[in-house]
């Protein structure tokens, strides 16, 4: 599989203090919406001339909005599961995957089936649905195939996606040569699992993982891949990750100073270094122990 990738570190290492990164969702958005606590925190941790990141699967212009109701800025990101790599408004790593890898793709998985499933029951849309999230913030579902039923489903259950493009998915991979990856949104969590099985073995040149409880997607690397890249571009004191989700194992599994919420599953938690009820509380020790020292 061929990759597209773009972009070089900066010469110049961008200095920062400590830098604190989070994840997006589960993690700085509960149940859709940002914690006011959290927010207060973050404010607060930038007030005292602190650095703050994204390390997220959602994309820049979504991250981008988030910062705009949390009142800070970003001053790294690393977006689309790993694919993106950012420094302020620099994109410094880009690694896409070719449409025509994942036309294919989704075409193997179209036409599997689950064992004990009806041999009818399609694994998408019946189990799952794929989607594409472009550097716009708009995400792409294959509308005609999924059909409106489907579509409307999808959008009340996944509000928090925000933005629904109109464009097929189907259209999207036949303009553009490549794209940030793609996403299956599993309708029923048991079925997640078994659908990230199915996946690997239709699609075994695409990266596939499972980034949440009802979400497997394929990029061309992960977070810790593309935050690695990202930390030998600047220049930071102490480096603190808070996150919740499969897909930040490997954050937690290279950095020493990690944080994982306590509504993560044990299989997440067990690789964190520090268990947490929310960001705030992160926040609050670690300002608390400079202002102490």
């Amino acid at each position: 599989m061929e990759r597209k990738e773009e972009g070089k570190a900066q010469k110049q290492k961008k200095p920062l203090g400590q830098l604190l990164l989070c994840d997006v969702d589960g993690t700085l958005l509960i149940d859709g919406g940002v914690r006011p606590e959290d927010a207060a925190a973050l404010q607060r941790w930038k007030a005292a001339g602190n650095a703050f990141g994204l390390v997220t699967g959602r994309g820049a212009a979504f991250c981008r909005e988030l910062c705009e109701e949390l009142r800070v800025n970003a001053d790294v990101m690393v977006t689309d599961n790993g694919a993106e790599a950012w420094v302020e408004d620099k994109c410094i790593r880009r690694v896409w995957l070719d449409s025509s890898d994942i036309m294919r793709a989704l075409e193997a998985l179209n036409a599997c089936t689950l064992p004990g499933i009806l041999a009818d029951t399609r694994i998408w849309p019946d189990i799952c649905v794929p989607f594409v999230t472009m550097p716009d913030g708009w995400h792409r579902f294959a509308r005609r195939q999924m059909g409106q039923t489907a579509m409307d489903r999808v959008m009340k259950t996944q509000a928090h996606l925000r933005h629904f493009s109109a464009q097929d998915l189907e259209d999207l991979l036949q303009q553009e040569p490549a794209v940030p990856g793609i996403s299956l949104h599993v309708w029923k969590d048991e079925d997640t699992a078994r659908v990230l099985d199915l996946a690997r073995q239709a699609a075994p040149g695409l990266w596939w993982h499972q980034t949440s409880h009802d979400y497997v997607e394929a990029c061309g690397s992960d977070k810790a891949q593309a935050l690695l890249a990202l930390l030998d571009a600047v220049d930071t004191g102490s480096v603190s990750y808070c996150g919740d989700g499969p897909n930040d194992i490997p954050v937690f599994d290279v950095l020493a100073d990690t944080w994982c919420m306590d509504t993560a599953p044990a299989s997440v938690r067990s690789h964190a270094a520090n268990v947490t009820p929310g960001v705030s509380q992160v926040i609050e020790r670690k300002l608390e122990y400079v202002e102490k020292a």
